[in-house]
């Protein structure tokens, strides 16, 4: 039988605060993909400089479907800097100023526009007042810097499965095997304001 050796780079990059309680970026690069580059905004990191070379459940998934998804860069972004271990509690959350700062200043960079911006932070923390008024700052920030440009969301090929702003871990949940792709979102007029 004949074999042939197939190698695979994935490099990973991560910004975080000097006490590393606070992750502002996770880089992750495919060197052997062709594709486009993007931002997703999720909820919180679990990656830290000290944990770096594990990843969790939902960079898992994103890593599976990367080549898919025609991305060979992607650079994660939370709505929340502060890193946790388990699931984020709404009580007492509050919003994170450095963390919107931080991402104004990528939006405000002029290479931004060379990256799709892609929505993924699920449905979770619907009740919390620092997680809805954070995300209407992001699609104002986004409408600021790139008013004709159009967000993104992750979808799949399984027309069974919509959601808004899906998280990677229940398109992982609930469609692994499937065909995952990037759906263009159009802000509405009721995503720039508090409900």
């Amino acid at each position: 039988m004949k074999t042939i050796t197939n190698k695979a780079v994935i490099e990973t990059e991560i910004i975080c605060s000097e006490d590393n309680k606070h992750t502002y970026e996770v880089i992750k690069r495919f060197p052997d993909i062709v594709g486009e580059k993007a931002y997703i905004i999720l909820l919180y990191p679990t990656r830290t400089k000290d944990n770096m070379y594990s990843d969790d459940s939902t960079l898992n998934h994103l890593i599976s479907h990367m080549k898919e998804l025609g991305l060979r860069e992607l650079r994660i972004i939370n709505l929340f800097s502060n890193v946790v271990s388990g699931k984020m509690s709404s009580k007492g959350l509050q919003i994170d100023e450095d963390n919107l700062k931080y991402i104004e200043k990528i939006m405000g960079n002029k290479k931004f526009v060379d990256y799709k911006f892609i929505i993924s932070w699920g449905t979770s923390m619907a009740t919390s007042f620092a997680c809805q008024k954070s995300k209407v700052e992001i699609f104002n920030m986004f409408k600021k810097y790139r008013p004709k440009d159009k967000l993104y969301q992750l979808g799949t090929n399984n027309d069974n499965i919509t959601v808004d702003f899906a998280h990677p871990l229940f398109l992982g949940i609930r469609a692994k095997n499937a065909i995952w792709k990037l759906e263009e979102v159009k802000i509405k007029k009721n995503m720039l304001n508090l409900p």
